[in-house]
């Protein structure tokens, strides 16, 4: 058995809760993530969560259980915040980086995001994330040519809440950022918000090699029919985090926006196709965007008018049919009721359609782009 180093330089943590999990594909992509390390730099750390280490253990190959280092959390809880979060609390490397039991990392994604975070002295380094399927990842919707020291605001980071890269483990402790461990889908939504929040320095690392969301995860909380409010808790428990005082109200601003288009109207779509719109089903509906938008101040100055018609909708006499059309017309990005604020002042701010459709076409570019380019630090 190798010894197992006390302080490595980046420690990989990959939770996983069910055999099911590919779990020798996880763990060997991590193995392969940072070639150039040097004997005990680099660290696997697999969390048995809901298993024994033993269960867990016998899920590797003999060549992983005489590398990868094994450890127990406690058996709560439904998703991936308490093994995280018991690997926040064990670890004494540097750096951390997440890895979920299904997806992989390219071989040198680990070694190329330290060499950003030593030389640019980052506290987080955010990976290129691209798909097994057709998918197309356009977060974070930054900047145009903009890679470096990125702003939380003025480059969308709420739109990218996946707990990926790299992660300055002083800046964890620094922050208080931890995972929510109540929270039924969004766990990771507390931990990089507050990492926005408090980090000194983030910096992006395009193109590959990055990190590979594989298709084949099919018990996802995430894609389970929740209620309304569970489906976006996450984002409303935000303040009772200590941190959470300190954000400023152009972030918590940008956030929700994030929050009501990418999770609030999908999942309210996902409910009336599913047979879940009734009276009752309305009213949350209604008293979740009323909540939402209250979160912080001159949220519906910046939704298309699309939006805000779906939002007069969110009543109990509205059919299925009526409500669908209007979900759908909020998506067609080339009328003006998709794209067009109902104040006209607020029509090219940051975070309106507009400016955010257009940023993203943008990024789609980039998208396809980095996947042909390869590695460009």
């Amino acid at each position: 058995m190798v010894e197992h180093p006390q302080q490595p330089l980046v420690d990989i943590v990959i939770p996983v809760h069910s055999t099911s999990r590919p779990l020798q594909r996880a763990v060997s992509s991590a193995l392969r993530a940072a070639p150039d390390a040097a004997p005990g730099q680099c660290r696997v750390t697999v969390v048995a969560h809901h298993l024994t280490s033993e269960r867990v253990r016998s899920m590797l190959s003999a060549e992983q259980r005489a590398v990868v280092h094994v450890v127990e959390s406690e058996d709560r809880g439904s998703t991936a915040a308490v093994p995280r979060n018991e690997a926040l609390r064990r670890t004494t490397a540097r750096y951390i980086s997440f890895l979920d039991s299904d997806d992989t990392l390219d071989p040198g994604a680990v070694t190329r995001w330290l060499r950003i975070a030593e030389r640019r002295g980052s506290d987080l380094v955010m990976p290129f994330q691209h798909h097994e399927n057709p998918r197309v990842d356009i977060t974070p919707i930054v900047r145009p040519l903009r890679r470096s020291d990125l702003d939380p605001v003025k480059d969308r980071l709420g739109y990218r809440s996946t707990a990926f890269g790299l992660i300055r483990m002083s800046a964890v402790r620094r922050t208080g950022a931890r995972f929510d461990e109540s929270a039924r889908t969004g766990e990771d939504q507390s931990f990089v918000m507050a990492l926005y929040t408090g980090t000194h320095r983030i910096d992006l690392a395009p193109g590959l090699p990055g990190v590979l969301m594989h298709a084949d995860g099919t018990d996802r909380v995430s894609r389970q029919l929740l209620p309304i409010r569970e489906t976006v808790a996450a984002a409303l428990d935000l303040g009772r985090e200590p941190w959470f005082a300190g954000v400023p109200d152009e972030l918590t601003r940008s956030y929700i926006l994030k929050y009501i288009r990418v999770n609030f109207f999908p999942a309210l779509e996902h409910a009336v196709r599913s047979g879940a719109w009734d009276a009752h089903y309305a009213r949350s509906a209604n008293a979740v965007f009323e909540e939402l938008t209250q979160y912080a101040p001159h949220v519906t100055d910046q939704l298309s008018r699309a939006d805000l018609r779906v939002a007069r909708l969110l009543s109990p006499g509205t059919g299925e049919r009526e409500l669908l059309a209007a979900l759908a017309e909020r998506r067609r990005y080339t009328t003006p009721g998709a794209l067009l604020t109902e104040r006209w002042t607020r029509v090219l701010g940051r975070q309106a359609p507009l400016r955010v459709v257009a940023a993203s076409a943008v990024q789609m570019l980039r998208y396809r782009w980095a996947l042909a380019a390869g590695s460009r630090d």
